[in-house]
């Protein structure tokens, strides 16, 4: 069974250093992967507009990460590097705060490599080989995952995170009124959790009845050696 997540990526100012996925035969996700990546970065995130259902059911949604540069190397304090963290799915099989929390948990799980040479200074796919496996795994894995407990995660650690996006921003002297929009997007992503969980719960609960267990995190597994072709970063 092919996973709701249909491709995914992580760029650093606006370079694709890694990504795994694979097109519906009819170029609607790579089409809808293109989009989502070259939209200008923000606070947040991004979601792409809305294709007709019928022809259409993919979406693209990505979140950004502003970073100091200078807290790690030796570039200027005021120097921002943004990575992004993006992804196409099946939204006929995957709700929008999944693929949210899908996005999350990767930018944890890059973290300590992003410190690497070939993260903060690599060209075009320079992680490829290294992280697409992991990419692809996560991908897999996303259905297997407790919903509740990563939409909960997801939304504690993006608000952290976007919190800390707005000071770095603040820092370099942008305007406070251009980040209006994205403080009241955060307030109503907590206010989705809120509607959603209730919905995830009950779903959870009736799953557990059915099956006669309770669904845990699911333990990542050593990923092995492996070679995944790029789907969009070449063309």
């Amino acid at each position: 069974m092919s996973s709701p997540i249909c491709w995914s990526c992580v760029q650093r100012d606006g370079i694709i250093l890694a990504e795994a996925g694979c097109d519906d035969g009819s170029t609607n996700v790579i089409k809808t992967a293109q989009k989502i990546t070259k939209m200008k970065p923000t606070v947040g995130w991004e979601v792409s507009s809305n294709f007709s259902m019928s022809s259409n059911p993919f979406r693209g949604i990505k979140f950004h990460l502003h970073e100091c540069a200078g807290e790690i190397d030796d570039r200027p304090s005021d120097d921002i590097i943004i990575w992004a963290f993006s992804c196409v799915y099946n939204t006929t099989e995957c709700s929008e705060e999944t693929a949210k929390a899908f996005l999350t948990k990767l930018v944890f799980v890059s973290e300590p490599l992003r410190g690497m040479p070939w993260w903060r200074e690599g060209a075009t796919l320079s992680a490829q080989p290294s992280f697409a496996p992991t990419l692809l795994q996560q991908m897999e894995n996303v259905e297997q995952i407790d919903k509740l407990a990563m939409m909960q995660q997801h939304v504690d650690e993006t608000k952290a995170i976007m919190q800390n996006n707005i000071e770095n921003i603040l820092e370099r002297g942008d305007k406070i009124e251009d980040l209006q929009e994205e403080a009241q997007k955060l307030n109503a992503a907590a206010k989705v959790f809120k509607k959603n969980a209730k919905k995830v719960k009950r779903f959870k609960m009736l799953q557990n009845a059915k099956h006669g267990v309770i669904l845990g995190t699911a333990v990542t597994g050593v990923v092995g050696v492996c070679v995944i072709p790029p789907l969009i970063a070449l063309l």
